[in-house]
């Protein structure tokens, strides 16, 4: 799910992630994520916006965290925030990632791809 407050960025995200062959799902803003997830929809991942009206990305996280259902749904910020206190705040609201806009998309893709495909340990140890 992306969650973004800005239609051409919105658009953007969707579009190139459809491309890479992720089903995508956008919001407008934080409000509309929590209601599209309180409707019974879980996504895999969640690319966050934190500078939107109505719902903004610091309060959505906090939702999320403290509920029961949605708590370990990963988070990736994707924000024009720059200082590293807000940094730091995202990360310990429980986001699992922050690219700052503008952003490449393959730093985007690597971030998602080490969420949602985390490299599988040997257990073996074959070499």
């Amino acid at each position: 799910m992306v969650i973004e407050d800005h239609e051409c960025v919105r658009v953007l995200l969707g579009s190139w992630l459809k491309k890479q062959n992720y089903q995508v799902t956008t919001r407008a803003d934080g409000f509309e994520g929590m209601m599209w997830l309180d409707e019974g929809n879980i996504p895999d991942l969640i690319l966050l916006d934190m500078n939107m009206p109505r719902v903004n990305g610091n309060d959505f996280l906090r939702n999320i965290r403290n509920s029961g259902f949605f708590k370990n749904i990963p988070v990736i910020v994707v924000s024009g925030t720059e200082t590293q206190s807000e940094i730091e705040q995202c990360i310990d609201l429980g986001a699992r990632g922050f690219l700052k806009k503008p952003f490449n998309p393959t730093n985007l893709n690597d971030k998602i791809g080490s969420i949602l495909f985390p490299p599988i340990s040997n257990p073996l140890n074959l070499a």
